[in-house]
């Protein structure tokens, strides 16, 4: 079957057997079809083929390869014929005759070889094999050219077009600028074949803008636009007059709107106390330049879309209420002053110029657009491409050309081919030339277009397939075609081969078109007129009134059509960048004048109808769609009531939706609507593609938005017939998609149309309630008419009339069943009835007596014929639906599926409920007080079907008794909520309606912010009222931890205005209500069951004064009476809430009619059980059942009340006491307080006794326990055993990479100096005042017009040291069960191959089976107790320990080396060095040692198997950062120490307090130190550690250095020292520290004055007197006397001796710290310095750590000197000496250079400075300072480019560590050639922070935490006003300005600190399924 396009449309296409003629049956599974192409007499496929088909029988007997070679030859094709070995070879040799030549070149090269070899030639031999090398490489690579073969060959050869004609020369720029504007198109076919038809070609672009432009450039004007006195700019491809304007340049009538257009992703602010509806918005830079933010005004912010063009309303009158524009200082009239002023002659001789040129120019661009096509389709052949020819545009005439140039072919007048009527690309050629000539060749271009359906991947690979292309190509082609929209990726001139590429193309449904190579020219230029045109329209050129004038004169030769209008109608005909080019454009001239934003308004209405067919029907790219320019129009108040008076454009909107939804369309190309529709078509298909489809939204909003002004309100009010169409269009929809209730049998297949039909509901409730709004604005007579119009429309006529009897008399209803008949619940006129009864002051008698009515009655039921009747069946359509939802409720509808029971609940959900059922139940109250309410309360009956259940029955017909209950318990809630509900009927302002919606939403307990805005109805929830309301009502709580958020709570006060039977509330929110203001009562009033007394109706005015006779009605009172008779007992069923309905109900009836209802309930008798025959006896038996126990203060209530109205009888009949009196309640206390009293002390006597029976025997159980007891760790948490020691065990453990450690930046460094000086004295107590520390606290201005001067700080540069990092978790297992673990994690791994794992177990990765901590190794752990100490310390003073360690064999005796031993452990030391370039460490500590490999014995099992996972992932972890060579000590211990002191600064906690797992972790890897030792000495551990401590003392350096390895005192590490010699040496740690720490302060000391000489700037410490550590300071500054003169300047001067002293506290304080962790390590927690003792931290760490004071130390004019600083000064002088070039500069000084006196240099040379190695910044470390506002952030992330794609990203992502901008999952950065696998997040991650990121990600709102190839999303920093996070809007309706948190913030720089990256990211991947797709980021 074919449609009426000619498309197959059949699922299933039969085919038949080309071998048998058997028909092919579809589930034949073994058939196939081959096609067969046909290639040219070159072998190359010309587009058609043959086609055979073999059924599964033919291939099953093996017959299929007969049949095809029978067939095709048949078909006259040759059969393929067996290619012999010499064909083959031949064939090969000519493809690739490189790869035979290569083997032969190799094989002779080894034969020459051997032949050397035999004879003893190695010269000879070793050429021969250089040979054969050469040789082989070559058919290497030859080998690898080859191109697989694959079934695309002859796209291979497609590939490679013939080249084009060789282009001519560019003209020159004089000829561009001297080109007459009727000579632009001759230009424009010059420049397309000078450009090879590339527009991007800079001198095309160039060219074409400087002839464009001449008017500016011409002698007359050019001093107009670039001064008097400067020369014109030079012309280039990116030229821009707005750019180039001298800075005197004024248009004479700047712009008073501000008119910004607004970027994707940029803020947008609205500031609710001024605009005048939603859409008037603000731009940043007007925001911050007006009151707006400083008088405290209610502001909203959300982020732009990028969909559409919006801009900034500020000087717009119309955007804002009377008198509240802002007072923006740039667009304010009242601030800015009076605009404008005289045109001089220049200016009016420049734009008469510039508009002369804009008239040929845009009637070109026209022409040629107009025959783009309207299609985007491959062609089916050549003669479809030769359809598509170029065409001379009709309104020129070519003139002669430019003059001539010096190129040979500059003579010739280029002529455009003969014209042409354009089809698609698909369609059939046609007669293109007058004339029988032949048309000429192309060239022509395949072009592919943009769409939102394919990945960048697909369409990669695609292009890759059709073109050939490298991988890098096509990724641009494809990330060009999604920036612009559209791009060529193919020219050629032979059609053949345009079609194949274009097919391949197509095949996966991307969108392609082949075209002119010049037409496609032309068109990228009218994308760069486009350009142009917005920078002529902007506000510094101010041409805008030009552009607007030549764009909107009409042409009478095109019926008065304007060239806005033809552009707007090609617009779907475009690609993306122009037509946001042009979107902008428009914007642009809407705000440049007023005048000019009304008529271009008139314009756009015109052509709105196409518009609007041509996004719903054909658009490819809604989202660019110009239909969205309706919002910046149609908003505007004086326009949309112009429009809709004049042009009648409301009446239009309607008539498309109109025909839209009827699917009235043009029966030729169904492309079009029928406009105006036919009105006798009403029938509408919810099931059609018009429904399912969402774009008519946007006609809809516009249609909103047109209704919402003021004057067009009133339009409405005063034209009926805007009323009669709209109601028509709102009929299509009543009884849209009804529901028939299943009976015997479940749905079979539940449809989802009601998805669709709801969807439409939604905009059909939002518009009825907009134009029922509308009549606010109406007189009393306008809408009694519009009610009565309407009320003809209502469904009524076609309505079954039957007889009911209640009570004995009759009542006329409507016929209906619900469970039986199809019901809807789609009924929009009902809807807007309802919203127009409710302007009730209007209806009120007095003014409708005035118009000669009585009631509202009159108006609805007198003036119609049909009267009751007709109400009642226009009535009946809400009330169907209100039993639906009952029933649906009871379980009537379970059969059909879950359909039914969505749409109940999107009926009465929270976002439409206002619309929909509020409407409803508004309908019906309105029904009371039309009609008598006895009729309406018998109609809701026959409804619900309780007409006798509620008239005495027993049984229920229909209902089952659960049903039944449930049933009437809805039905009674709906009478309450329509007798008691006054929201409309009392007329209540919107302030008191919203206030009563935010009580009883909070009511409920706290909320947040977004949950109470989605209770809130939409109508409200944008109220400018509706922030100081919820202050008056509730308590707002600030947010506290990371995941917290700010919640708001109701006050006390406002408890009493809570009604349980809310309208809102559903029945569980009601008894939670109920429950929680009953417990406010109880604490208020003491009363132990208190009532909540409902209010009183207390209308005043209005038609709704008499919906208190409702109470009055005998009805009301019989369905309370058996209400409650029936929830009292049915059988052995009963209901508590159906009691508890009918007594609210006779609680109301009390209030409002008490006479009359106690006279009824006193003497009516409804029953013929005497003992409730009346409504009276029938409450006191309730009280008296001790089943409804729950109800009975209500019971009691009515029973008080009745008695006061009837009198003693009602007493007498009461047998229930009342609980509440004081004596009983007196009695009740007591009693209890003697029961409380007598349990306390059964529970003492018991527990006494337990206590004795089990003392009996504790000292025998203790003693048993002791002998019992082993020391253990605790438990293994794999297999819960001990862990004793008797099987190995230890710690899980992480080891990372990274490159946390900061380096002071060597140049441009004075931010980074007063942060160094700025550092607090003592690291160890809290800082949290001085944070953000550093230059995180300086904030760079992003906004000048922000006085808070709020924006982004700097960030560190990318200057770090690298290392790796361990971490613990503290949990242990044995090595058995770590073993047993490792292998289930495989075993998942394989058994889950396309999850995203948590853990890699490629890099040996597991997570913790108890806290999911990530790890990679298991720490051999033993059982020695944290505290226990080292043996002992060694206690020798430092001259005598230093005079011990200076001999070896000293040495070694006195760590117990028998003499005879000492020499072997001496040369043994010497062994196991490991000399390097940058000092000596030991082989045994090396990452690429390979023990394991060298011992495998004794890595086999327990600890040293253990170590051997440890050294297996070292070496590849360190190699990710680093290619030298590096120690485990040093590159892993001192950098973990180092790292954790780090993550300590600034914390009110010693750097030495150690958590217990990171203490047991530290003394595990210093326990491996001498393990791996003596592994690789064969030796005891003791021996091992007497070799290795001799060894380590040399690595002190300075006097510890005996020989030249380690004379280089920048080699030398005393952290990495300190740490060896607590491995091996612990008895001498302070030994070491003590020397180590003066070897820091010689090598900061040179340092320092690198750093600050290589800065040129020296930042100078002033000092505080308050500061504890000034003798500090000056103590340290000592150390210059050592090393310069006294006399020296600068830093070594005495003035500059607080600087010095500063900077070498600050550098080495970090050592101490770090020497006090080790120093934990080795004594236990004991060790750690208190921070609360007095001194700065370096005078009490140098205490701690028994290091002499450098005021003591430092001293030299001191005899004799204190003991131990003998061996300092002689250990400092010592290290100078091992300085590169100090001794060098000494021994041969020149005289200026030096001081006389002291023999010290008077500056330190510069030679040794260039050789310091640079320092470790000593700060508090933070991340990126933030802005204050998150606006802020995105409104820089819209300045910053891209470093790697130097564009502005479009998802951008700050690096919080450094602070760079990069693009986050963009095409742009991905580094792959071959596959974009990585982001440039990734990239950034290793360069930066190494395998750990840390980005936020700004229009996102989230922070992303990156590990490796493995990430996470994390909550972000900023929070609203509220306390709340919004992630992209995702909040609600109303998004706020974000504000930094703090808290929050620093919760993930201790996240950071701590390296609990990994460990973060692994435990949120294991919480849920993550397939990956990090890598992209």
């Amino acid at each position: 079957m074919q449609n009426d396009q000619g498309q197959v449309v059949d699922l299933y296409v039969p085919r038949k057997c080309s071998a048998t003629n058997r028909l092919i049956i579809a589930k034949d599974h073994a058939s196939v079809q081959i096609n067969i192409g046909e290639v040219n007499e070159e072998g190359k496929l010309t587009g058609s083929n043959v086609t055979y088909a073999f059924c599964g029988g033919v291939r099953e007997t093996g017959n299929s390869d007969d049949a095809l070679n029978r067939l095709a030859t048949a078909d006259g094709h040759e059969p393929a014929r067996q290619q012999t070995t010499w064909e083959k070879f031949s064939h090969k040799f000519k493809e690739e005759p490189l790869v035979p030549i290569g083997i032969l070149a190799t094989v002779v090269a080894l034969g020459g070889a051997t032949s050397a070899l035999q004879k003893g030639n190695r010269t000879q031999f070793n050429k021969f094999l250089r040979y054969r090398v050469a040789a082989q490489g070559v058919t290497v690579v030859a080998a690898l050219g080859i191109d697989s073969p694959r079934s695309t060959v002859y796209i291979r050869h497609a590939r490679r077009p013939a080249p084009l004609a060789p282009p001519p020369p560019f003209p020159s720029l004089e000829q561009a600028q001297s080109t007459l504007p009727s000579q632009l198109p001759v230009l424009f076919h010059q420049l397309a074949l000078a450009s090879s038809y590339s527009i991007k070609t800079p001198n095309a672009s160039k060219l074409l803008r400087a002839a464009i432009y001449a008017f500016a450039f011409s002698p007359q004007h050019s001093s107009l636009f670039f001064g008097d006195d400067a020369a014109p700019p030079p012309v280039t491809d990116t030229f821009t007059l707005s750019d180039a304007l001298s800075p005197s340049y004024s248009s004479s009538k700047p712009s008073e709107v501000c008119g910004h257009i607004f970027k994707a992703g940029e803020s947008v602010y609205r500031c609710r106390d001024c605009a005048l509806d939603p859409t008037c918005v603000l731009c940043t830079r007007c925001y911050h330049g007006s009151r707006h933010q400083k008088e405290g005004h209610d502001i909203t912010l959300s982020v732009h879309s990028g969909m559409g063009a919006g801009c900034c309303d500020c000087g717009d009158l119309e955007a804002f209420k009377d008198g509240l524009g802002g007072g923006c200082k740039y667009h304010d009239p009242d601030v800015v002053g009076a605009r404008g002023g005289e045109e001089d002659a220049r200016m009016r001789s420049a734009k008469d110029d510039a508009k002369t040129m804009l008239r040929y120019l845009l009637d070109w661009v026209i022409a040629v657009l107009e025959q783009a096509p309207d299609e985007f389709l491959p062609p089916k052949s050549v003669d479809d491409i030769m359809a598509s020819l170029p065409t001379q545009p009709p309104s020129f005439t070519p003139s002669p050309p430019p003059p001539a140039t010096d190129s040979p072919d500059s003579t010739t007048t280029p002529t455009f081919p003969p014209s042409y009527t354009s089809s698609t690309s698909r369609g059939k050629a046609r007669a293109t030339t007058p004339d029988d000539d032949p048309p000429p060749a192309g060239p022509w271009s395949v072009l592919l277009w943009n769409d939102e359906k394919h990945s960048f991947s697909s369409v990669i690979n695609q292009v890759i397939r059709a073109t050939g292309a490298t991988h890098a190509s096509a990724s641009a082609v494809a990330h060009r075609v999604d920036t612009h929209g559209r791009d060529c990726i193919y020219i050629s001139s032979d059609p053949s081969q345009l079609i194949i590429v274009a097919r391949v193309i197509a095949e996966i449904d991307l969108a392609v078109t082949v075209r002119s190579s010049l037409e496609t020219f032309f068109e990228a230029v009218a994308g760069e007129v486009v350009g142009v045109l917005r920078d002529l329209s902007g506000a510094k050129v101010g041409f805008g009134g030009v552009v607007a004038e030549v764009l909107l004169e009409r042409d009478d030769a095109e019926d008065g059509v304007s060239r806005f209008q033809r552009l707007v109608g090609v617009d779907e005909r475009l690609w993306k960048e122009a037509r946001k080019g042009l979107a902008e454009l428009y914007v642009l001239l809407i705000g440049a004048d007023k005048d000019i934003r009304n008529e271009l308004g008139v314009h756009f209405a015109q052509i709105y109808p196409h518009v609007a067919e041509s996004y719903l029907l054909t658009d490819r790219e809604p989202e660019n769609s110009i239909i969205f320019l309706g919002v910046q129009l149609f908003t505007v108040p004086s326009l949309s009531t112009y429009l809709v008076q004049s042009q009648h454009f409301l009446s239009g909107i309607i008539s498309i939706l109109y025909s839209f939804f009827t699917e009235q369309l043009d029966t030729t190309t169904r492309r079009h609507l029928v406009l105006p529709p036919n009105p006798t078509i009403s029938a509408i298909d919810p099931e059609s593609a018009f429904f399912k489809q969402k774009r008519y939204f946007q006609v809809f909003s516009d249609l909103g938005h047109l209704i919402s002004s003021s004057g067009v309100k009133r339009l409405i009010c005063s034209s009926p017939p805007y009323i009669n169409d709209f109601a028509a269009f709102l009929d299509l929809f009543t009884s849209m998609n009804p529901n028939k209730r299943q009976l015997a049998t479940h749905v079979e297949y539940e449809s989802d149309t009601w998805v669709t039909a709801f969807n439409v509901t939604i905009q059909l409730g939002k518009i009825a309630r907009v134009f029922g709004e509308a009549y606010q604005e109406a007189t009393t007579n306008e809408l009694a008419h519009a009610l009565r119009d309407l009320m003809a429309r209502l469904p009524g006529p076609r309505a079954n009339v039957h007889t009911v009897i209640f009570g004995g008399a009759p009542y006329q209803l409507i016929d209906f069943v619900v469970e039986s008949e199809p019901v809807s619940f789609h009924h929009p006129l009902a809807w807007l009835f309802a919203e127009m009864c409710k302007n009730v002051e209007k209806l009120d008698v007095e003014a409708l007596n005035s118009i000669r009515l009585s009631s509202l009655s009159d108006i609805v039921v007198g003036a119609h014929p049909g009267g009751q009747t007709h109400f009642l069946a226009a009535l009946d359509h809400p009330l169907r639906v209100i039993v639906l939802v009952a029933q649906i409720r009871a379980g009537l509808w379970v059969r059909n599926g879950f359909g039914i029971r969505a749409q109940q609940l999107h009926y009465k959900e929270y976002s439409l409920r206002e619309n929909t059922y509020d409407q409803d139940v508004f309908f019906l109250q309105t029904a009371l007080v039309v009609l008598d309410p006895s009729t309406i309360f018998i109609a809701i009956l026959d409804r619900f079907q309780l007409l006798e259940w509620l008239g005495g029955e027993d049984q229920h017909a229909a209902y089952d008794l659960g049903q039944a209950f449930a049933v009437v318990e809805e039905m009674l809630y709906l009478l309450i909520i329509l007798l008691s509900d006054t929201t409309y009927a009392a007329s209540k302002t919107n302030e008191e309606i919203l206030r009563s919606e935010l009580v009883h939403c909070l009511a409920l307990g706290a909320s947040p912010y977004s949950d109470l805005m989605r209770r809130v109805s939409e109508k409200y929830a944008d109220d400018p009222a509706l922030d100081r309301i919820l202050r008056e009502v509730a308590t707002f709580k600030q947010p506290v931890g990371i995941n917290d958020q700010g919640t708001y709570s109701l006050k006390p006060e406002c408890f009493e205005e809570v009604n349980p039977y809310f309208s809102r509330y559903t029945r569980n929110q009601r008894e939670e209500a109920d429950k929680i203001v009953r417990e406010h009562l109880r604490k208020k009033t003491g009363e132990k069951e208190p009532v909540i007394v409902p209010a009183k109706l207390a209308i005043e005015k209005g038609p709704f004064v008499i919906l208190r006779h409702a109470f009055t009605s005998d009805v009301l009172h019989q369905i309370i009476f058996f209400a409650l008779q029936h929830g009292r007992q049915r059988g052995e069923l009963f209901s508590e809430v159906l009691v508890d309905e009918a007594l609210h109900l006779a609680m109301l009836t009390l209030l409002e009619e008490p006479a009359l209802f106690a006279s009824f309930a006193a003497e009516r008798i409804l029953s013929t059980e005497t003992e409730e025959s009346t409504l009276v006896r029938l409450l006191v038996k309730i009280e008296e059942d001790d089943k409804m126990k729950t109800v009975r203060h209500k019971v009691k209530w009515v029973l008080d009340r009745l008695g006061e109205l009837v009198g003693p009888s009602v007493k007498a009949l009461r047998k229930v006491e009342d609980e509440a009196s004081p004596a009983k309640e007196l009695d009740a206390k007591r009693l209890a307080a003697k029961a409380r009293q007598a349990a306390i002390m059964a529970q003492f006597a018991k527990a006494q006794n337990a206590f004795l029976e089990s003392s009996e025997n504790i000292d025998d159980e203790d003693e048993d326990e002791m002998e019992e007891s082993k020391p253990s760790l605790g438990s293994c948490i794999v297999c819960q055993d001990e862990l004793d020691g008797s099987q190995p065990f230890g710690s899980l453990a992480f080891i990372q990479s990274s490159n946390f450690v900061r380096l002071t930046p060597t140049t441009n460094n004075a931010d980074f100096q007063s942060e160094v000086l700025a550092s607090p004295a003592s690291l160890d107590r809290d800082c949290s005042h001085l944070r953000p520390f550093g230059i995180a606290s300086k904030k760079i201005p992003t906004n000048p017009d922000d006085e808070t001067g709020d924006g982004i700080s700097q960030g560190f540069p990318l200057v770090n040291q690298s290392g790796l990092h361990a971490s613990a978790c503290g949990h242990m297992m044995h090595l058995g069960c770590f073993e047993t673990y490792l292998k289930s994690l495989e075993q998942r791994h394989m058994t889950q191959p396309t999850r995203n794992h948590p853990e890699n177990i490629g890099r040996k990765e597991y997570i913790c089976p108890l806290c999911k901590s990530l790890g990679n190794v298991l720490l051999p752990a033993t059982v020695k107790d944290l505290t226990h100490p080292v043996a002992s310390l060694d206690e020798r003073n430092l001259d005598e320990w230093a005079q011990l360690v200076a001999d070896p064999l000293a040495h070694a005796a006195a760590r117990g080396v028998h003499s005879f031993e000492a020499e072997a452990v001496i040369q043994q030391t010497l062994s196991l060095q490991h000399r390097l370039a940058s000092g000596v460490g030991l082989t045994a500590w090396d990452f690429n040692a390979k023990l394991n490999r060298r011992f495998p014995d004794e890595f086999a099992e327990g600890d040293g198997m253990m170590m051997a996972k440890l050294l297996r992932i070292l070496g590849p972890l360190w190699r990710e950062m680093s290619s030298k060579t590096a120690f485990i000590p040093g590159q892993l211990v001192a950098y973990t120490i180092s790292a954790i002191e780090i993550a300590a600064r600034g914390s009110d906690e010693a750097a030495g307090n150690l958590p217990e797992a990171t203490l047991r972790m530290l003394q595990s890897l210093f326990a491996i130190l001498p393990m791996l030792v003596q592994i690789q000495a064969s030796a005891s551990l003791e021996r091992a550690k007497d070799v290795a401590a001799i060894s380590v003392i040399p690595h002190l350096g300075g006097a510890f250095a005996p020989d030249s390895r380690t004379q280089n005192l920048s080699d030398v590490d005393p952290l990495t020292t300190l740490v060896e010699a607590g491995a091996v040496m612990p008895e001498s740690i302070d030994q070491v520290a003590a020397f180590g720490f003066y070897t820091e302060l010689v090598k900061t000391f040179f340092a320092v004055h690198s750093l600050l000489e290589n800065s040129g700037t020296v930042v100078p410490f002033q000092g505080d007197a308050a500061d504890e550590a000034l003798d500090d300071y000056r103590s340290l500054a000592q150390i210059r006397h050592f090393f310069v003169a006294p006399a020296s300047e600068g830093l070594n001067s005495p003035e500059g001796e607080l600087t010095l002293g500063k900077h070498l506290y600050s550098y080495v304080l970090p050592f101490l710290r770090r020497a006090s962790i080790i120093r934990t390590v080795i004594c236990g927690p004991s060790a750690a310095v208190d921070p609360d003792a007095d001194g700065s931290e370096l005078s009490r760490l140098l205490s701690s750590l028994r290091i002499p004071h450098p005021s003591i130390a430092l001293r030299r004019d001191i005899t004799p000197l204190p003991v131990g600083v003998s061996s300092i000064q002689t250990h400092l002088l010592a290290c100078a000496g091992t300085i590169p070039g100090w001794k060098q500069n000494l021994l041969n000084p020149a005289p200026s250079t030096i001081d006389i006196e002291t023999g010290l240099p008077l500056f330190i040379p510069e030679s040794v400075l260039s050789l310091n190695a640079p320092l470790q910044h000593p700060a508090i470390y933070e991340l990126v300072g933030l802005p204050a506002q998150l606006a802020t952030l995105a409104a820089e992330s819209l300045q910053r480019e891209c470093e790697r794609c130097k564009t502005v990203p479009a998802e951008p992502a700050l690096c919080l560590l450094c602070g760079q901008i990069v693009c986050h999952q963009s095409f742009c950065c991905m580094d792959a050639q071959e596959e974009a696998q990585h982001g440039e997040c990734n990239m950034h991650m290793w360069t930066c922070g190494g395998t750990c990121g840390v980005y936020f990600l700004i229009k996102r709102n989230v922070v992303l935490y990156l590990y490796t190839d493995k990430g996470t999303f994390t909550s972000p920093p900023y929070l609203d006003s509220h306390g709340e996070v919004d992630l992209v809007g995702r909040r609600g309706r109303n998004q706020f300005p974000q504000f930094l948190h703090a808290g929050r913030y620093d919760e993930i720089r201790k996240t950071w600190l701590a390296h609990g990256i990994p460990t973060f990211v692994a435990r949120k991947m294991e919480a849920t399924t993550d397939h990956g797709g990090w890598g992209t980021m």
